[in-house]
């Protein structure tokens, strides 16, 4: 009976050196995949931060030309808009992702109901996005599917299940059939 404990004790020490060894290996890809994300979020959010300076200073252009074209109010709102667009790059540029989801928490915390009136707009645009691409890729995958013969978008839609027929055909037909002249022959 002791044989039997002792095996049983062995078994039961193999198997959380596995588990150990399994939950050891899963931590190591865990880190690694944790790590991938953040260089992957720094180096996107420093890509948009240099497309928002770069945006920022189109506007700065912009807002210069309308300058020339006397239209200083219209200038005015531009240049703040150009200068909002300069801060939100230079931020995007110089912060890691920690920092960005830090401030994005902070934000939301202390002003939960803007957080939220954000959230809404940024998914109503995202959705109006994905309807948008979605039914441009419907359209793209249909057309290669049901070719237009010239005649047909001529003159409507013709059902792929009753094919348009000529005239000549619709007269030996009806000499086949014995349906009448018709006043065709």
């Amino acid at each position: 009976m002791t044989n039997v404990t002792a095996e049983r004790n062995q078994q039961q020490s193999a198997t959380e050196q596995v588990k150990e060894r399994v939950q050891d290996v899963a931590e190591q890809a865990k880190g690694q995949t944790r790590e991938q994300l953040r260089t992957q979020i720094n180096q996107r959010s420093t890509q948009a931060g240099e497309q928002v300076s770069s945006t920022a200073a189109a506007m700065r252009k912009a807002s210069e030309h309308l300058r020339v074209e006397g239209k200083d109010s219209v200038a005015k709102v531009v240049d703040g808009v150009a200068e909002r667009s300069e801060r939100l790059g230079s931020y995007l540029s110089r912060a890691d992702g920690d920092q960005i989801l830090r401030d994005v928490e902070d934000l939301a915390r202390k002003q939960p109901w803007l957080f939220v009136s954000g959230s809404a707009v940024v998914g109503f645009l995202a959705s109006r996005f994905m309807k948008a691409s979605s039914s441009n890729r419907y359209q793209g995958s249909m057309a290669g599917r049901y070719p237009q013969n010239q005649s047909q978008s001529a003159t409507g839609y013709v059902s792929p299940a009753t094919p348009a027929r000529s005239a000549p055909l619709a007269r030996s037909e009806n000499a086949i059939t014995g349906g009448g002249s018709g006043g065709l022959d």
